[in-house]
């Protein structure tokens, strides 16, 4: 079997179309521009409020001498936390980086997402943990004190969440922010239900009881945001290999096998492929056309925009 070691890069020129592929990457780069600069307004807005109710809680509770405010604020500092490195990360991510980062900055919001979910998680973990505490120690609680304090923090969680809502939900960054305020949302929900119940009824067992059960509801978001970003850091393929192995032999009479495919996505849309094909055609300008309309086909059926093969002739 010959080999030969042409390579492709998006869409390689085939007969007058040389600029085609500078104009892949202008619109490719344009379109994450686009969503980055949406996602990045709504994170700095989001982190505003959070910051904000922060500071007041702490010279309000500071003045007033109330510690279930001081501890709600403590509680917002890890929001403020999480927002911040999601939006440092996304403003790292358009940065220009030096040639020897080949793939730029664009990870730093793949790291953020990990740093989150691993937050996230040890926020479960604390929650675990005071809960066994209030069991085997159950402890008489202020219920209209803390109904105010879980109030506040619901309003600026739904607040804060609805800003987000705005941005791209199927980026694994903004999706970590999002999931941080979803869970003290939640949090929040069932802390004034708590409440409720123990004001009319003082049974005080209510309050570790439903802890248990939102620890468990956050665990599993924590575990999928995990999973998303860990495949990701590990480069594994977003799409079926197998299944794009099969589109490409069955769909080109001209392409008799295709071997050694590697697909995997560097950060949100950003999906990259290399591949080596065995085809039956002789000549450049036969397999010039054939990763053309490869690249061409890959790219809107699999949103895959980067794409090398290596050329094997029978």
């Amino acid at each position: 079997m010959e080999k030969c070691l042409f390579g492709s890069h998006d869409h390689a020129p085939v007969s007058g179309e040389g600029h085609h592929h500078h104009e892949h990457d202008h619109d490719h780069d344009h379109h994450h521009h686009d969503y980055r600069t949406a996602d990045k307004r709504v994170l700095g807005i989001s982190l505003l409020i959070t910051f904000g109710t922060m500071v007041i809680e702490i010279v309000y509770g500071l003045l007033a001498g109330s510690l279930a405010l001081v501890s709600d604020a403590v509680h917002m500092f890890t929001h403020s936390f999480a927002l911040g490195i999601s939006y440092i990360a996304i403003i790292m991510a358009t940065r220009s980086a030096p040639a020897e980062k080949t793939f730029g900055y664009h990870r730093m919001e793949v790291l953020a997402a990990f740093v989150n979910a691993i937050t996230i998680g040890l926020s479960v973990i604390w929650i675990l943990y005071e809960a066994v505490e209030r069991f085997i120690n159950p402890m008489a609680i202020e219920a209209g004190t803390t109904m105010v304090v879980a109030l506040i923090g619901l309003l600026v969680n739904i607040i804060t969440g609805l800003i987000l809502l705005k941005g791209d939900m199927s980026n694994v960054n903004l999706r970590s922010a999002f999931l941080h305020m979803m869970a003290d949302t939640l949090s929040s929900v069932a802390i004034v239900v708590g409440a409720v119940v123990i004001y009319y009824t003082d049974w005080y067992i209510i309050d570790p009881l439903i802890a248990v059960m939102v620890a468990f509801v956050i665990a599993r978001w924590s575990y999928s945001l995990f999973k998303s970003s860990v495949n990701i850091l590990l480069e594994s393929s977003p799409v079926s290999i197998e299944e794009v192995r099969e589109y490409i032999s069955s769909k080109y009479d001209t392409v008799d096998n295709v071997h050694d495919v590697h697909i995997w996505e560097v950060t949100h849309r950003m999906y990259f492929m290399s591949a080596h094909i065995v085809i039956n055609c002789g000549g450049k300008e036969c397999y010039y056309e054939l990763v053309h309309k490869i690249s061409h086909d890959l790219e809107h059926k699999y949103k895959i925009g980067h794409i090398t093969l290596q050329p094997e002739w029978i």
